[in-house]
């Protein structure tokens, strides 16, 4: 098939990408002019790549592309999710995509959307759990899947809307948690933390492509919202004594010393029974040798550089 993609260079897009292309797939990627492409650079040959420049848009229509998979986004981190103008920024591309579509017969569109659509909630939840999103993050989101479902809808084309839970996996930007908590191994003597107590169902980012993968061959045109999560939550703390342990025993932990964030969400599980039922079964019993490659990889990354 004809693929188009966007945010092929991110954490989850630079994996959905090397499926793409590892399937033999002819794969169209936009990327901006700063864009870093060291995930993929091994296989960078495999797509023909597009600046997102004023032409961009008649290179897509030329191309044709059968679906387009929506990964990019601005302002992912933990500091920009309360950005309202940053979370903003991400719709009049979302929107340009869409009409692209129509231009040249996509027949499916598939965008991700993230569990922070839900805002809080306290147990494990499906896709019909009622969105109350409690950040500018959770809501752009949430806009742009009313913005995708009803467009498609309108224009006859199908849509999947991937519901990202907690994820995790080597080349994970060094802010986020596992690369974080390694990175002050080596850096300091200690981390201070929150008290722990959250429950995320952790899943690894390779299932998390996979599952977004799935849609491509989906030939019953399934259009919907779809969780893509783990089926396993540990509590934070457990977690991350356990990583510590793996790489230094004796880095002090401070645990209770920082407050949790305004709105936090104390358990994030959900329920991917839709997903298993039609369109791919997530396989979480690899968790612990997936958590053990991912911990090798960024011990070897942070040793290298401190040495």
């Amino acid at each position: 098939m004809r693929v188009f993609i966007t945010g092929a260079s991110g954490f989850i897009g630079s994996y959905l990408f090397r499926d793409l292309v590892n399937a033999g797939h002819e794969v169209l990627a936009l990327k901006r002019a700063t864009t870093n492409l060291y995930r993929i650079e091994d296989c960078l040959e495999k797509a023909i790549w597009i600046d997102e420049s004023s032409s961009f848009e008649k290179e897509i229509v030329a191309f044709k592309p059968d679906i387009i998979f929506h990964l990019a986004w601005k302002g992912v981190s933990a500091k920009d999710r309360v950005d309202w103008v940053m979370q903003e920024s991400n719709i009049p591309l979302f929107q340009t995509l869409l009409n692209i579509a129509t231009k040249c017969g996509t027949k499916k569109f598939v965008g991700v959307g993230s569990q922070a659509e839900y805002g809080v909630f306290e147990s494990k939840i499906d896709e019909s759990y009622p969105a109350n999103p409690n950040s500018a993050y959770g809501a752009v989101k949430y806009a742009c899947l009313t913005i995708l479902k009803t467009y498609c809808e309108l224009n006859s084309i199908n849509w999947y809307w991937f519901r990202i839970f907690p994820c995790f996996g080597p080349t994970e930007d060094d802010n986020w948690l596992i690369p974080s908590l390694i990175k002050c191994i080596y850096t300091q003597d200690h981390m201070d933390l929150t008290p722990g107590e959250q429950k995320l169902a952790y899943l690894y980012v390779g299932e998390v492509a996979h599952s977004i993968f799935s849609s491509i061959d989906d030939n019953q045109y399934q259009s919907g919202v779809y969780n893509v999560c783990s089926d396993n939550p540990i509590p934070l703390k457990s977690l991350v004594t356990s990583i510590r342990n793996m790489v230094n025993p004796s880095f002090q932990l401070n645990f209770g010393v920082l407050q949790y964030r305004p709105g936090q969400c104390m358990y994030m599980e959900g329920d991917t029974t839709k997903l298993y039922n039609k369109l791919y079964k997530i396989n979480t019993h690899t968790f612990n040798d997936n958590l053990k490659y991912t911990i090798e990889y960024y011990i070897n990354k942070f040793s290298d550089e401190h040495k």
